[in-house]
């Protein structure tokens, strides 16, 4: 009957306290009535809050109030909503700092990154089909391009190659003719691309990258033809050294497959540093070809000792790019009119593959195990299926491999239930259902992508009144077998609970009841189970070919 305030003045006055023992550029006094009248009002929307313990959704409802702040036609509203959010974020650090935070951590790093994301909005990613190229003259291109140095060394290597030169097994120049080839092409074999002394004895052109690359790309754009023994000049090699336009659809192929090997990596891993690296530098090439151009930093700037890893990987490789001459740099990077044909065309080529590589990770069939929360004897079924079927279908095939009758909610997540993160529910529900955090089509969602490695998990929610909590948790991953089907139970324990059975705590006392004459409950609790008289209840049943079976009319 007498709520706890969801303002604890305690707690206000410790948090200025704080505030006047830090150096923060703030207001001390301002920021604690901001903070307090932003409490009360999130009490006031959603019962339950705490001011120690926020949900995402909370931070969701003070930054739309922040934005209608923002949007009325006064001035210094703008202002008026930083400091809002900026004393939001500065209460949520001093809870942190403090160890007063009674939420999860998730949820902890959802409010924050929210809030700072509304104080320092990052730039818009930028994909290729957002780049409009314009107009460029087929000679003012032709002569743009051949004025890079990537023909001319292309050339020379076509020269080199002359009427044919012998090759290993492995389709490369023979070891003992690489100086001649690296004299050719204007290569140090003595230092890496990075002027360092190379780390390793050369024992084929696989251990020279920068050699590799224009090998590769003369055979891909069919400058060299190579086979098993020999490199010959290809269908394309006259036109290497053709200045004019009937040229430049072999030049312009040239430049772009080049520029494309230079933003890709052979780890797909997305903490890779080459990866990352390559991500960063794509979004600087695409704003390179915009009005607004990446800002190139200063040398101060660069060798700052406060400047990041990354920011090392990302200026070694934009130093590499400018030194190719298709990205230059004065007070920010630019890709030259003339040469984004080209170069938006690797981009594009990039892009794809990367697609091609996540949808690859589809490719594949994946073993779960699927074990129910709480039951008093272990309730589970391992479930080998196809990867790219979206979260809807696993769905249903939870469904048919516990019994149950989908009469109820549900829904999936990467925590806990009801830890007030993203879930994924189906497309008709979510305008009606009250979610506390961001509800995803279940439907758009491959289980691959949530599922993708050895230990990954999900949790899925069945029937908001039970709770029958099941914990999915990936075991293998492996190549799709010939003709295998969509799903398969291939093992499993205990017979599932029935629908609308009290949860695990009701489930157990319907099966204890069911087993006892003297239960008070026992004579209703077994016609509510459709138990003939003499017919036992068996728990520990279990029948995989009846799942099967359920599969097969499933994905009929």
């Amino acid at each position: 009957m007498f709520p706890t305030p969801a303002v604890d003045p305690a707690l206000i006055d410790d948090f200025v306290q704080w505030l006047r023992t830090r150096d923060f550029p703030v207001d001390a006094d301002l920021f604690p009535h901001l903070v307090e009248s932003t409490l009360t009002n999130l009490a006031r929307g959603r019962r339950g809050f705490r001011a120690t313990g926020w949900l995402p959704a909370d931070a969701h409802v003070l930054l739309d109030v922040a934005d209608e702040v923002a949007a009325e036609p006064s001035e210094d509203v703008e202002d008026v909503a930083m400091a809002i959010v900026a004393s939001a974020l500065t209460f949520l650090n001093y809870l942190d700092e403090n160890r007063l935070w009674t939420g999860t951590e998730e949820n902890l790093i959802h409010c924050i990154e929210d809030l700072v994301q509304f104080l320092e909005p990052q730039s818009p990613i930028l994909l290729p089909e957002d780049i409009a190229l314009p107009a460029v003259n087929e000679e003012d291109e032709v002569r743009a391009l051949v004025s890079l140095p990537v023909i001319t060394t292309l050339a020379a290597l076509v020269e080199w190659v002359g009427a044919g030169v012998p090759v290993t097994s492995t389709k490369v120049p023979k070891p003992v003719s690489l100086p001649d080839l690296a004299q050719a092409l204007g290569i140090d074999l003595a230092v890496d691309s990075e002027g360092f002394p190379r780390a390793r004895k050369i024992r084929s052109m696989r251990d020279v990258p920068e050699m590799l690359e224009y090998w590769e790309t003369a055979e891909e754009i069919g400058l060299i033809t190579v086979n098993s023994t020999r490199a010959v000049p290809g269908p394309n090699a006259e036109l290497i050294t053709d200045r004019t336009t009937p040229a430049l659809p072999l030049i312009r192929a040239a430049v772009t497959e080049y520029v494309r090997r230079q933003l890709v990596s052979a780890q797909r891993d997305p903490l890779d540093p080459n990866h990352l690296t390559n991500m960063v530098v794509t979004q600087v090439i695409l704003a390179g070809m915009t009005s607004e151009p990446s800002v190139a930093a200063s040398d101060g700037e660069r060798f700052d000792d406060e400047q990041s890893f990354m920011d090392a990987f990302v200026h070694d490789r934009l130093d590499t790019l400018v030194e190719q001459q298709w990205l230059t740099m004065d007070d920010a990077y630019r890709v030259p009119a003339a040469l984004r044909p080209a170069v938006l065309r690797a981009v594009q080529l990039v892009s794809s593959e990367i697609e091609y590589a996540e949808s690859e990770a589809l490719d594949s069939d994946i073993t779960l195990r699927i074990s129910l929360e709480g039951t008093h004897i272990p309730v589970w079924r391992r479930i080998r299926l196809d990867a790219a079927l979206p979260l809807a279908a696993l769905h249903d095939i939870i469904q048919s491999a516990f019994g149950w009758e989908d009469s109820h909610l549900h829904e999936f997540s990467v925590g806990p239930a009801y830890s007030g993160g993203k879930v994924f529910i189906p497309a008709e529900d979510i305008a009606h259902r009250d979610v506390v955090g961001t509800a995803v089509p279940e439907e758009e969602v491959a289980v691959g992508l949530l599922l993708s490695s050895v230990g990954d998990r999900l949790t899925y929610l069945y029937d908001f009144g039970d709770d029958w909590i099941h914990h999915i948790e990936v075991e293998s991953v492996d190549d799709p077998a010939p003709d295998s089907p969509a799903a398969l139970c291939l093992d499993g324990r205990n017979m599932a609970p029935f629908e609308d059975s009290g949860g695990p705590w009701g489930w157990a006392n319907k099966i204890e009841a069911s087993a006892d004459p003297h239960h008070e409950e026992h004579a209703e609790i077994r016609e509510w189970l459709g138990l003939r008289p003499g017919q036992q209840l068996d728990p520990t049943s279990f029948d995989r070919d009846r799942v099967n079976e359920a599969f097969e009319t499933l994905f009929a």
